[in-house]
């Protein structure tokens, strides 16, 4: 029996169109700007991110947050394919070596991803790495 080819499903077929962002986008170095950056190479840098979105929790008391973008330009998580294998394996070891750079392997973080809005507000792909006291049971529910 024949095995019938599945059409690919684009994010624009799902959306209807392409998503309205609601802030505008902007070059990799203009977001980083002056911000410490923990790990780079030519495909993805990591920085320390000062600035909280306004979405947003509080940040608590020793928490740290950087920020992975990725210096091609890229929509968002969803735009990423097996045909970006380099890319995909870019993410992740920039991922692990900011994390060892900052000695996260001993206390534990998380990797947060937004992705089209409302929770994504500019079209770049970045990938939120964040400590601190992890969220209670039901914290998930109560939002």
């Amino acid at each position: 029996m024949a095995q019938v080819e599945k059409p690919l499903v684009t994010p624009s077929d799902i959306l209807g169109g392409k998503p309205a962002w609601p802030k505008d986008a902007k070059s990799w170095d203009k977001i980083v700007g002056d911000s410490e950056i923990i790990y780079e190479d030519s495909h993805v840098v990591v920085f320390h991110d000062p600035v909280d979105e306004e979405d947003e929790s509080q940040r608590a008391a020793g928490e740290l947050r950087a920020t992975l973008l990725c210096k091609k330009h890229i929509h968002s998580l969803m735009d990423l394919g097996v045909a970006d294998e380099l890319l995909n394996a870019k993410i992740l070891h920039a991922i692990q070596q900011a994390a060892y750079r900052l000695g996260l392997e001993k206390k534990g973080f998380e990797i947060r991803a937004h992705v089209y809005p409302p929770m994504q507000h500019r079209p770049e792909l970045a990938f939120k790495i964040r400590t601190g006291k992890p969220p209670h049971k039901g914290d998930a529910a109560a939002g």
